[in-house]
């Protein structure tokens, strides 16, 4: 045999000899593997399944975190945003910066080469002409695609002289996805005059293929240039480019060379500090702030959701592929007692071990390269179906996860990775120099290898232990979701509906949007099935936070002391409809208008953590940019604005009538299913406007669902990802305990030949595989409370501990590992001890 030249490799030929070893191994591997079909298409899908989960969550941390934003040197760019001085935790977070602040900081600042700003996305009406549809768009200034270092696909992008004169250049960029969906990818598409709210305006450029904003999560369908603003704005911020105490914008900046974050910031706190003292009224209390444009494209807060979600799916996914390794090893080593005579044989022909080691690892390395190549396509179509639950109303807008080349290179190394870990274990096992006991065996291959053995079930206990781990988290993650639906979210969302709606992209004006609500609101309050129908500017969950809330008595107290509150602007009937309970005082009524005293109803977390140990009613504040007090006529039961089970936030809710907002929410209080009524309240409004579009319409249960989306989605993942775990664990038993079976049936014959009978032969090896399963749970039991503690910070509700995630995790697995057992016990019980014997 070829293997006798081993002993003769010099380190003189061995650059020579072996490549060509190297492709021998290759081929004869293959063979072993094209003889044994069954075997290796097992050990593949096994694999598979493990880099395949591994590589779907790569996925998500690559699109989000690796390689977030598709622009040039990421790194040199920073978000540049307004941060409260307030000595409320709540109340620091970073805000908009107004347009007159932006273009200081810009002609004042040594620290960038360049600063531009972008708005958030807004919703607009969008036409060609008929038909209006809801899209979303950006405001943003003439040097932004510059600062982003972006060429157009298409046509050019704005330019300074287009960043100047208010209203004077209606033109506007759209995205590569509006390019494709609305003109078909068509290079007419560059000059095509469209409207948005109903003014012209002309496209000039088309954004780069997967840019969608520097926003990672959502972004808008084109971008409209800052001059614009009052064309698009809604009526109280048609004036942002004219007012200091409108923040409007978020600045995007390019350090320049050598510059740190740190200098930056020094550099822009110093001009913010002469803007304070010389806006006492539009900037007191403010002051600046850097982050990473990187980590401010995925906002504070989702960011740490995301990466703590990350964090856990990908340990889950470790358990998954390290469970899948372990039952492939398990594989091997069975498969490693059918060729012991012939390692032996090559062994005896003087073939090092060394080579041996590196031929069985060959194997095991074509395995897996089989496995991360099945791999990576379970993972591109396990995220399509990841990424099909999107909202509808967002889809297009949603980031697109990127399964691209990295994500490939991933999952080749993850599968390079695992053919060592499941094959070195096998391969030192199976090479061991034991000749004379291996060629003593008979061809049937009647005796076992204790060692080999001893190795399986350390392996099947470990598959057993890290399954529970998986199952338990799942659970956990389950019984938090279930137990989020059931938070109070202080307002009630049965028989529930809300329509965003906005006049003023339509071009109404404020009288006639004021007819416009009352109208609708009659009309609604007649339809059967209503119980009654109010406005309000929150979407549920969706609370506008402001600061800067001065209270009467506390004018001269420091800016960083100023209430911080959630706004909300509601009409008459809003509570009852909305489901909120007023504790205290009154609810809003037909005299609070325009010319009556100014009025507000708080909450009652306003009222204690401003007016404590005292009665809030009759108390007075104003809001920025209000000259009037407001007295507080009302308090209201704690909500949750902004999260599902958040602290409870200060908020101030404010009468429509002495508020006016072009762009409101319609409230519907249903006695039945809201769903049914949904097409009567879009056909009342199309009858009052057949021109007002209805873009978004939701019943309350379907705001909470959209609420807990990504969490449902996480949990969604580490259940299957468990499931994943017990089916491998399983399969890992069942072939161990086969094996078993297998190699003592010699044993079971002569015990049945001497009287034992199949319920004694059963319980053998029946005994043998619960015990594994026992010694497994212990470990995972110890495991999961470990876990647990370290998820506990992000679980609604449950226990780290919680008995019945614990116990039902436990069963199932016990139930499914009972028939893993069952299975191989019944083959053995049914041995022929006379053929048994006869083939021993």
């Amino acid at each position: 045999m070829k293997y006798q030249n081993d002993t003769s490799h010099n380190s003189t030929g061995l650059a020579t000899v072996w490549p060509q070893d190297f492709m021998q191994d290759l081929r004869y591997g293959w063979r072993i593997l094209r003889r044994t079909p069954g075997f290796a298409l097992v050990a593949v899908l096994t694999i598979a399944l493990g880099i395949g989960a591994s590589s779907a969550v790569f996925t998500v941390i690559n699109t989000f975190f690796l390689n977030s934003l598709p622009i040039p040197n990421p790194s040199t760019l920073e978000a540049v945003y307004a941060m409260p001085e307030s000595a409320d935790p709540s109340a620091n977070t970073p805000q908009p910066i107004s347009f007159l602040d932006l273009q200081d900081y810009r002609e004042k600042n040594k620290v960038f080469t360049e600063l531009a700003g972008y708005s958030s996305p807004m919703p607009i009406s969008f036409s060609e002409g008929k038909g209006a549809d809801r899209l979303f768009a950006e405001l943003v200034t003439g040097n932004y695609f510059e600062t982003l270092g972006l060429a157009p696909v298409l046509g050019r992008f704005p330019g300074a002289n287009e960043d100047r004169s208010p209203g004077s250049d209606p033109v506007i960029v759209i995205g590569y996805g509006m390019w494709q969906r609305r003109f078909g990818g068509s290079l007419s598409a560059i000059g095509r005059l469209i409207y948005v709210n109903e003014r012209p305006f002309t496209i000039i450029g088309v954004a780069p293929s997967g840019f969608k904003g520097v926003n990672a999560v959502f972004g808008p369908d084109m971008w409209i240039p800052s001059m614009m603003a009052e064309q698009v704005l809604s009526a109280q911020s048609r004036d942002a480019l004219r007012q200091r105490s409108k923040p409007l914008f978020t600045g995007l900046a390019r350090l320049r060379p050598g510059v740190s974050r740190s200098q930056a910031e020094a550099d822009l706190k110093t001009i913010a500090a002469t803007l304070r003292s010389t806006y006492p009224d539009s900037d007191a209390g403010r002051t600046i702030s850097l982050l990473a444009l990187s980590d401010a494209a995925l906002g504070v807060y989702f960011r740490q959701q995301l990466l703590f979600g990350s964090i856990v799916l990908t340990a889950i996914v470790a358990l998954v592929l390290l469970i899948a390794c372990s039952n492939v090893a398990s594989l091997l080593l069975a498969r490693a007692a059918a060729r012991r005579q012939e390692i032996a044989v090559r062994l005896a022909l003087g073939a090092r071990r060394g080579r041996l080691i590196r031929q069985l690892l060959t194997e095991s390395m074509l395995l897996a390269l089989f496995s991360g190549i099945l791999g990576f396509v379970l993972a591109v179509l396990g995220v399509r179906f990841l990424w099909s639950f999107r909202p509808a109303e967002y889809a297009q807008n949603f980031v697109d996860l990127k399964v691209n080349g990295t994500v490939l290179i991933f999952a080749m190394a993850v599968s390079i990775v695992s053919g060592f870990i499941f094959g070195i274990a096998p391969a030192l096992e199976s090479s061991r120099p034991q000749l004379m006991e291996s060629l003593k065996e008979d061809t049937q291959g009647s005796g076992r290898s204790r060692r080999a053995f001893g190795l399986g079930n350390l392996l099947v206990v470990g598959q057993v232990a890290l399954s529970l781990v998986s199952l338990v988290t799942a659970s956990l993650f389950l019984r938090s979701i279930v137990q989020a639906t059931g938070i109070n979210p202080g307002f009630q969302t049965d028989h529930l509906a809300v329509f965003m709606l906005n006049p003023g992209q339509v071009g109404y004006d404020k009288p006639r949007t004021e007819n416009f609500y009352r109208e609708v609101k009659r009309r609604m309050a007649a339809q059967p099935g209503m119980v009654s129908a109010s406005w309000a500017s929150n979407l549920p969950l969706w609370g506008r936070a402001a600061s800067g809330i001065v209270i009467e008595g506390k004018e001269q107290q420091r800016k960083s002391e100023a209430a911080t509150s959630v706004l909300n602007t509601v009409d008459t009937g809003y509570f009852s409809t909305a489901g909120i309970q007023i504790v205290r005082g009154r609810d809003f009524n037909e005299d609070d208008r325009e010319a009556s005293l100014p009025v507000a109803i708080i909450n009652e977390a306003m009222a204690s953590r401003y007016w404590p140990n005292q009665d809030a009613m009759g108390k007075r504040f104003h809001r920025p940019g209000e000259r009037e007090y407001r007295q507080i006529v009302g308090i209201a039961k704690n909500a949750n604005y902004q999260t599902l089970g958040e602290s409870p936030r200060a908020c101030i809710y404010v009468p429509l009538e002495q508020s006016f907002s072009d762009s409101m929410v319609l409230y519907l209080r249903t006695s039945d299913d809201p769903t049914q009524v949904l097409l009567a309240a879009q056909h009342v409004i199309h009858e009052i406007d057949p021109q007002m579009p209805i873009p978004d319409a939701r019943t309350g249960r379907k705001i909470i669902d959209q609420a807990l989306w990504t969490a449902s989605m996480g949990v969604g993942m580490l259940s299957l990802f468990g499931l994943v775990a017990l089916g491998l664990a399983s399969i890992g038993l069942y072939g161990l305990l086969s094996y078993s079976v297998n190699q003592r049936q010699r044993e079971i014959s002569v015990r049945m030949a001497l009287g034992a009978g199949r319920a004694q032969v059963l319980q053998l090896i029946l005994k043998q595989g619960v015990r594994l399963v026992a010694v497994g749970i212990a470990i995972g039991i110890a495991l999961s409370f470990l876990s647990g503690r370290a998820l506990s910070s992000a679980l609604y509700g449950v226990s780290a501990a919680d008995m019945l995630s614990f116990a039902g995790a436990s069963l199932v697995l016990l139930l499914v590992a009972g028939l893993a057992c069952y299975f191989p016990a019944r083959v053995a019980s049914k041995v022929n001890p006379i053929a048994g014997l006869r083939g021993a």
